[in-house]
């Protein structure tokens, strides 16, 4: 069978650029593991899962605020497996939605193992099917990384593969890694009623250099507010069950009995046993594919996009990585990859919201810096709503009034960063948001409010949040 493109992998990526691909005039072809996979990691055991459960966390905390609002109610019960049915469903009906579409729109999906037998043939595993195309688009996505000796058992220890598949809510259950995806975890268990302790080895939590520290620091303040019990510069040493509980020792000395174990510490590309090798796809150290800035990897016909490209391991970059190749395919080259303009947001007991270079990057590339930092302490509408907590921090060349970065935290953040994702995009300066207009009440506000700080000089700010 012949197409134009041939695309191994129908996760965020995959999927996303086989309906641009399609829209775009080409014979496209699916490659997926099963039919149960369609969708990839974020789907099926990723943010789609997690962003359901991390919203019924932020309803039961709303409820107990609700008061405020003249409303009382009588209480509540915790279910875990109404939790679970109504999470699974969500699930199962977007993945099913996009395979209906896709049989709709003629794009067939080939269910096995992709593998490359040469720079224009992929091997279907499992199907035993040979698919040649002009193109390839590698989409495989990454798997859950172990801690040394500890990996899931799917009981006591558990990854963040397995742990969609709790029956019930533990009492008490440690996480190992403060990333992202360690403090989300963290809220939406300590807000179902579990005691959690999070462990991070570094000195803080959300250690990337591309969050700044004043939002770690504060999402941390608020965490330890709900009763997360944050352990830093801390690592587990052994781990052993008896008689049903989970016994860890830490490096700080101390043991902990819990009922289970939860390892957030990363994942790795799926980039083996695929035929990289046998057709000359060039890898990392690491195991990431090599690409250029149209996601063109070191043999002309083969592309690469979403996790396997690079650390950054967010739906939406692979999302849009997959138009970058898609478009260099059909000749263009207005699109490139560059992960500087990658959104990150963290969902936990507050929105992190980041784009661009902190304040502290900045400062080490040379440049003079000008910040505006607006509190959202008295912002009307996160009165109005209860939330009043967080701030918008805008980094800017003060040469030149190019926004450098922005970073936002507190109440739909992960919203909000698009505003300057895509005036930062459009090549627009601060005193353009400084001179747009906002509705009012909104949270939007702080963000127009933020860039007056620096184009028309402070009157509320401070250097730190």
């Amino acid at each position: 069978m012949e197409f134009d493109l041939v695309i191994v992998g129908a996760g965020s990526g995959g999927y996303e650029a086989c309906l641009y691909a399609h829209r775009r005039g080409l014979k496209v072809a699916l490659v997926e593991l099963s039919p149960e996979t369609v969708g990839g990691n974020c789907l099926n055991r990723g943010c789609i899962p997690s962003k359901y459960m991390r919203h019924g966390a932020y309803l039961i905390e709303k409820l107990n605020h609700i008061k405020n609002y003249g409303v009382h109610p009588q209480g509540y019960t915790l279910d875990m497996k109404s939790l679970k049915e109504n999470r699974d469903r969500v699930v199962v009906t977007i993945r099913e939605n996009f395979k209906r579409f896709a049989e709709h729109i003629g794009i067939p999906i080939f269910y096995g193992r992709g593998i490359l037998e040469d720079r224009n043939t992929v091997y279907v595993e499992g199907s035993d099917v040979k698919l040649k195309a002009r193109f390839i688009l590698l989409a495989t996505g990454s798997s859950v990384a172990s801690l040394g000796d500890l990996k899931s058992d799917g009981k006591y220890i558990h990854d963040t593969d397995s742990i969609w598949s709790l029956e019930e809510f533990p009492k008490r259950m440690l996480i190992v890694g403060g990333g992202a995806v360690g403090v989300e975890f963290a809220y939406i268990y300590r807000m179902y009623g579990v005691d959690v302790i999070l462990v991070e080895i570094k000195d803080r939590i959300l250690p990337s250099p591309d969050i700044p520290e004043d939002s770690a620091r504060y999402l941390g303040r608020k965490l330890k507010k709900l009763g997360v019990d944050i352990r830093l510069k801390t690592s587990v040493q052994s781990c052993s069950v008896v008689d049903g509980k989970v016994y860890v020792n830490l490096s700080d000395g101390k043991q902990e009995v819990v009922d289970l174990v939860l390892l957030a510490v990363g994942r790795t590309p799926n980039t083996s046993y695929i035929g990289l090798e046998d057709i000359g796809v060039e890898k990392d150290q690491k195991g990431f594919v090599k690409v250029n800035s149209y996601c063109q990897t070191s043999v002309s016909s083969v592309y690469a996009c979403g996790d396997i490209t690079s650390q950054l391991m967010l739906a939406h970059k692979s999302m849009y990585e997959g138009k970058v190749a898609i478009s260099h395919m059909l000749g263009e080259t207005d699109l490139k990859k560059d992960d500087r303009w990658v959104p990150k947001i963290i969902y936990s007991a507050y929105e992190v919201a980041s784009v661009g270079l902190t304040e502290e990057q900045a400062e080490d590339e040379g440049y003079d810096v000008k910040v505006g930092v607006v509190s959202y302490v008295t912002n009307p509408k996160a009165m109005d709503d209860g939330e009043n907590e967080g701030f918008v921090r805008l980094v800017v060349d003060s040469d030149s009034g190019n926004i450098l970065g922005c970073h936002i935290v507190g109440p739909n953040a992960g919203e909000l960063i698009h505003q300057v994702v895509h005036v930062m995009r459009a090549g627009l300066k601060a005193d353009f948001l400084s001179r747009s207009m906002y509705t009012h009440p909104s949270l939007s506000e702080a963000i127009g409010q933020a860039a007056s700080e620096v184009h028309y000089g402070p009157i509320s700010w401070s250097r730190r949040a």
